[in-house]
This record gives structure tokens, C-alpha cells and sequence, in this order.
């Protein structure tokens, strides 16, 4: 019988509790043949990556937003290091996914811990989407529901540091539901409609993409893939649309 691949969900984090690989991970990863992340996060793509979340020359974050709201966006980005004049050249959506993921104590978040050690094991590597192709979907959210969010989490900084509390837990309890729960909670503390609306972009529809590329690599067999821990879960995951395709999916 051909290798099984193993299907890993990750979070946004650099904290030495998620970053430490469990042993029968290590393991897992290390009998793989192939590495499938969502993105390839080679220096090309954090280049792109770099370029995409700046405005256009002649704009500034400050078109956007009051002048209020500007300086508590600029408040809150220097918590994550970002100082005045690089907050002002950033799309909304950038300041918003940054202020929506805990902040960084200078180590590697999790998907690079994995695709350093596939890469220095010699592990094909393969992503699921391109740098434009997730740019896209962010880009494509309308500018006002970009600041309406953002504006959202700047009034809910406080509860958030207390989402991502339970989050880690959640996520080192491997308590899917949970995670989703409080996606949820974190998403939107204001407007339900938009944040499911966002949630349908940045998730469910990424899924499907994801379940179409990840064929290939199904067929061939031993590949550890790793995304984010909530593509997994619900009738939209990932766990689903391939169960619906006849694949023998179990919890390892």
C-alpha cells in the first residue's frame, strides 16, 4: 500500500509551547516524502509578500481613517514593532491580520519551524496557493469592510489578548472546535453578517482551492501537509471535502 500523508493543522505563533514539535509530528514529518504548506515561504514570496501589503505611492493610511483611529492604529502597531511611517504605507487588511495574531517573541512561528526541518531533510516542497493568490482574496475584501473590522479590533484589543490565551490552549488541547469557536468570537465582536462573510473568503473558499491542488499529492503518497488548523474543521474543512472524495481520513 502506498505511504499515508498526514494532514496538520497549524497557528500563527512563535510561542515555545506550539513551536516545540511533538514527537509523533517530528516523526510523522520526518518519514514524509513531500512537504505541503499553504504557501511557499522562500525569500521570492516574502518579497511579494512585502510589496502586496503596501498602498499605492500616492496613499497613505491615513486617507482611511479618522485621525483618532489612525493614532490608536498606529498605537497598536508599535506593540508589533512597526513604527509611524511603515504603519502609513500599509493597506488596512495588513494592519488588520497583524493585529489579529499574537505577537511575536522573535522566534519562528510553527509553519517555518516545519518547513525548515522538511527543507534541510531534503523534502519535496510544495505550496497549495501562490503569494498572489491569498493577496487576492485580502485584496478583494471592499476597502470599508476592511476599516470597519479594523476599527472593530481596535475597540476589542483588550479581549483579544484574552482570545489568544485560549486560543494556545485550545490549539495545544488539538480542540478543533474550540478553535473555531473562537475564531469566531475573535472575528467579528461587532458585525456577525461581515465576519461570516470573511470567514466564507479567507476559509471556505481557500478550502476548496486547497482540496483541488492537494490531489496530486494524495496519489503519490507520504506527504505531511500542514495549514492552518482552521481549514480543517466543519462541513466546509478540509477533513470533509476529502472524506467526500472516498479518502480514509483518521485522527492520528
Amino acid at each position: 500500500a502506498e505511504k499515508p500523508s498526514y494532514l496538520f493543522g497549524t497557528i500563527h505563533s512563535d510561542d515555545p509551547r506550539v513551536n516545540r514539535l511533538p514527537p509523533e509530528v517530528q516523526a510523522a514529518l520526518d518519514a514524509s516524502d513531500s512537504y505541503v504548506m499553504e504557501v511557499v515561504l522562500d525569500d521570492a514570496a516574502i518579497v511579494e509578500l512585502t510589496n502586496a501589503s503596501m498602498l499605492a505611492p500616492e496613499q497613505s493610511l491615513r486617507d482611511f481613517l479618522d485621525a483618532p483611529a489612525y493614532r490608536r492604529t498606529v498605537e497598536a502597531m508599535a506593540r508589533y514593532g512597526y513604527p509611524e511611517p511603515a504603519v502609513a504605507r500599509l493597506k488596512p487588511w495588513v494592519v488588520l491580520t497583524t493585529l489579529s495574531t499574537p505577537r511575536s517573541r522573535g522566534g519562528e512561528i510553527l509553519d517555518l519551524v516545519l518547513f525548515t526541518r522538511a527543507d534541510s531533510l531534503g523534502k519535496r516542497i510544495h505550496g497549495l496557493e501562490t503569494v498572489a493568490e491569498q493577496v487576492a482574496v485580502l485584496d478583494q475584501i471592499p476597502i470599508d469592510e476592511q476599516i470597519a473590522a479594523l476599527k472593530d479590533t481596535l475597540d476589542h484589543l483588550d479581549q483579544l489578548e484574552r482570545v489568544f490565551v485560549d486560543l494556545y490552549d485550545a490549539y495545544l488541547s488539538r480542540n478543533l472546535t474550540r478553535l473555531v469557536e473562537l475564531s469566531d468570537e475573535q472575528l467579528h465582536f461587532g458585525d456577525r453578517a461581515a465576519g461570516e462573510a470573511l470567514m466564507k473568503r479567507l476559509i471556505d473558499e481557500r478550502n476548496q482551492r486547497m482540496v483541488e491542488r492537494l490531489q496530486n499529492r494524495l496519489r503519490e503518497g507520504g506527504a505531511f501537509i500542514a495549514v492552518g488548523a482552521l481549514h480543517l474543521p466543519g462541513e466546509a474543512g478540509l477533513i470533509a471535502l476529502l472524506r467526500a472524495q472516498g479518502l480514509k481520513a483518521e485522527d492520528a
